[in-house]
């Protein structure tokens, strides 16, 4: 079975370079610091037609996650094929790990029980390096 048809859970990895302002739809405008960033969401219709959207430079604005990859960009992604929907409990287990921070509240996370989808790695941009 190829990845594409598989349903599941997916891990967005995302480097933002510099300090924003992120203006989030109906969520409002928000600060967020460089860094990298892990994006929960959910491919219950298969990777295929969710995946190669992000990567695309050529996307609408739909979801939550497209307004911050219009300032960052991808830089892995991680597939976890499931026939359940498990991103709920990825994002709270995520939630709970030392060294990951909540990011924007509500963000990715309309249809859940979580506060946020979105998490920061609490590491300085410096030990990762800066583009150039």
């Amino acid at each position: 079975m190829s990845w594409r048809s598989q349903s599941g859970a997916y891990l967005l990895f995302i480097r933002l370079d510099r300090q924003i302002e992120l203006q989030v739809g109906k969520l409002g405008k928000f600060h967020l610091e460089p860094g990298v960033y892990i994006y929960v969401g959910s491919a219950m219709g298969g990777f295929g037609r969710r995946i190669p959207r992000y990567l695309s430079a050529h996307r609408k604005v739909k979801w939550h996650i497209d307004y911050l990859l219009e300032k960052a960009h991808i830089i892995g992604v991680l597939l976890i094929p499931s026939e359940e929907r498990i991103e709920e409990e990825i994002a709270f287990r995520l939630a709970r790990t030392d060294g990951i921070l909540e990011s924007i509240r509500g963000f990715g996370a309309s249809d859940s029980r979580n506060r946020t989808h979105l998490f920061r790695v609490k590491i300085l941009i410096d030990k990762i390096g800066t583009p150039g």
